[in-house]
């Protein structure tokens, strides 16, 4: 096999070309901006509910205990409330999204934050909202941002 047709197999380029890197440094940054603005979306909304949400007091009334996939022994377990609340009347239930690492007690009461337009939407934690969590988004962004911009240093 003579080394042109190495060449051609490994898919690198015998020449000077100067168009990928360029090419790859807007796309990467072009995708940083957008981590970014889905980010800072997130987070109005997240502010909005916040906002928009009302408070009303919960009790506990079945728990979930569940295991981390990891824990093949099966001592530490996760605790999961299911909350049971009521708004104009009517009764809702919600479970917990994140597990606690203590015990919860039946009948203890818990704060609920809800939307007035719709009581199933709900949160169990006092700064949080149902949905995406924009720092994940800022991170990315972020991290991605900033290794455009070094590559872009170390390119030139």
């Amino acid at each position: 096999m003579n080394l042109v047709s190495v060449l051609l197999i490994s898919g690198r380029p015998t020449g000077s070309f100067q168009g990928s890197m360029t090419l790859f440094l807007v796309l990467f940054s072009f995708i940083a901006f957008a981590l970014i603005g889905v980010g800072i979306i997130l987070y109005q909304k997240r502010q909005a509910w916040i906002a928009h949400s009302k408070m009303t007091y919960g009790k506990i009334v079945e728990i979930s205990k569940r295991y981390a996939r990891d824990d093949h022994s099966g001592r530490f377990p996760i605790y999961f409330p299911i909350v049971s609340y009521y708004v104009n009347g009517s009764e809702f239930r919600r479970e917990a999204d994140k597990g606690l690492a203590r015990n919860c007690e039946v009948g203890q009461e818990i704060p609920v934050h809800y939307l007035t337009e719709n009581p199933y939407e709900a949160s169990l934690n006092e700064k949080s909202s149902p949905g995406l969590n924009p720092t994940v988004f800022f991170i990315l962004g972020i991290l991605m941002l900033i290794s455009s911009i070094a590559l872009s240093f170390l390119h030139k």
